[in-house]
């Protein structure tokens, strides 16, 4: 949930996110972030983990973490694959000084994706 209490729906299926409201209705829907598998918010930024996207599934989209602002949907960042051979997470969080984590599967393993140091 964002800080206007809106919930964050990963409809993997339709290719979208889909926003609702704390009684349930139906906000919106942004197709911007992929395949979504794995959606996590902090401090109104949200990340979303595409592991499926491909030529073949979901064209233009490719794998990788999405991230964007919640209070106009635009994307403003994106951490692709590390190796080309591997998927991405299904799921997905973020600390407070911006490392970026991805849950996958199998293996039940996870991944810290620094935030680069300028």
């Amino acid at each position: 949930m964002d800080s206007a209490g809106r919930l964050y729906v990963a409809d993997r299926a339709n290719n979208r996110l889909q926003i609702f409201d704390q009684d349930g209705k139906f906000l919106a829907e942004w197709k911007q972030f992929g395949r979504p598998r794995g959606v996590y918010i902090r401090d109104d930024i949200i990340y979303v983990a595409d592991s499926q996207s491909d030529e073949k599934t979901n064209p233009p989209f490719r794998q990788g973490i999405r991230i964007g602002s919640v209070m106009d949907g635009k994307m403003t960042g994106f951490i692709p694959p590390l190796d080309p051979r591997l998927s991405m997470p299904e799921g997905v969080a973020a600390d407070r000084e911006g490392n970026v984590f991805g849950g996958f599967t199998p293996g039940m393993d996870f991944k810290k994706f620094a935030k680069n140091q300028l």
